[in-house]
């Protein structure tokens, strides 16, 4: 699927820019950098619909009603499969990835569970991940081995090593943490399905225990977990309420965006 022209300014509308502003800029880093901050900034990650219940759809007929049209998030496969079609759409040449997440793999080799796409640049190989609902980074990230990438204090790298390919390190408290690793086997939509059925299906999901909403700031990010808001300016929690409950629907809107 590729996006109309029509579709392409209401898409632009919704992460706050003006499609004739940017339809005929150059592909490089300084555009894919800007697009990816202000979609973090825009698009939450969000799990109501599988808290709810509701199947999702990768479709992407379906991902552009559910986070354009009617402005929600998603988990990964949705926010960085509805990336890729938009910058497809805008002509950058985009592969997805599986990827293993390692943060809550407590030391054991976690299974691919994650969606990002690696996105060709005038610049080079960039990665793309705005799925990602914790700490990570705003920007993309080159694709080259070694290279300390620094990003508001923050500083990351990629790595290959023998079992998990690529494999992306954070620096953080004194040590080298790894946050995700993939390899550069290119997948189709529907190679996506059956992880994404066991994130909203499978009792052990995470993403089926709580509420997990969360949105990039310029200077951290904002979440709500349960019903436990935070605030974050870099890595200081700067604000730490929990909520009632019929405080929750004016949360999601006032500070996410989202209206359900």
């Amino acid at each position: 699927m590729l996006l109309s022209q029509q579709q392409l300014a209401a898409y632009f509308d919704r992460i706050g820019l003006c499609y004739d502003t940017y339809k005929d800029r150059p592909l490089d880093y300084p555009l894919l950098r800007e697009l990816n901050v202000a979609h973090a900034i825009t698009m939450p990650f969000e799990n109501l619909d599988i808290l709810e219940g509701k199947l999702l759809s990768l479709d992407g007929e379906a991902l552009y009603d559910k986070l354009i049209t009617r402005h929600r998030g998603g988990n990964c496969f949705e926010l960085n499969g509805l990336c890729g079609i938009f910058l497809r759409s805008l002509g950058f040449g985009v592969s997805d990835y599986f990827s293993r997440f390692f943060r809550d793999a407590n030391g054991q080799i976690p299974m691919r569970r994650h969606r990002l796409l690696k996105v060709e640049t005038l610049d080079g190989p960039y990665v793309w991940d705005i799925g990602i609902g914790m700490r990570s980074p705003l920007y993309p990230l080159r694709l080259v081995e070694g290279l300390c990438q620094k990003q508001f204090g923050q500083c990351y790298k990629f790595v290959r090593e023998e079992f998990y390919g690529w494999v992306l390190y954070e620096f953080y408290k004194g040590e080298w943490l790894r946050i995700l690793s993939f390899t550069e086997e290119p997948q189709a939509d529907v190679d996506f399905v059956t992880a994404c059925v066991w994130c909203e299906l499978h009792p052990s999901s995470p993403f089926r225990q709580q509420r997990m909403i969360a949105i990039k700031t310029m200077d951290g990010r904002k979440t709500l977990d349960g019903n436990v808001f935070k605030v974050f300016r870099g890595e200081e929690l700067i604000t730490l309420r929990e909520l009632e409950e019929p405080e929750v629907p004016s949360c999601l809107k006032e500070q996410f965006g989202l209206t359900v």
